[in-house]
């Protein structure tokens, strides 16, 4: 069964969204109520659909 945003699962643009949301939450700069893995995975599928990266970023590639 797919789970949201599983095609976000491995793409660069979560690896480092992921480092920057562990650092900030690290220095306690920020708190996340819900699981980080929905936060960021929301974050990958905004800036996908509004072009504000490049597909690359948003694709695994091995």
């Amino acid at each position: 069964m797919a789970r949201p945003y599983d095609e976000y699962k491995d793409p660069p643009l979560r690896r480092t969204l992921a480092e920057a949301e562990a650092k900030l939450e690290a220095r306690r700069e920020i708190a996340i109520a819900t699981a980080p893995s929905y936060v960021i995975g929301d974050l990958c599928q905004r800036l996908a659909a509004s072009a504000l990266t490049a597909p690359k970023a948003v694709t695994y590639d091995p």
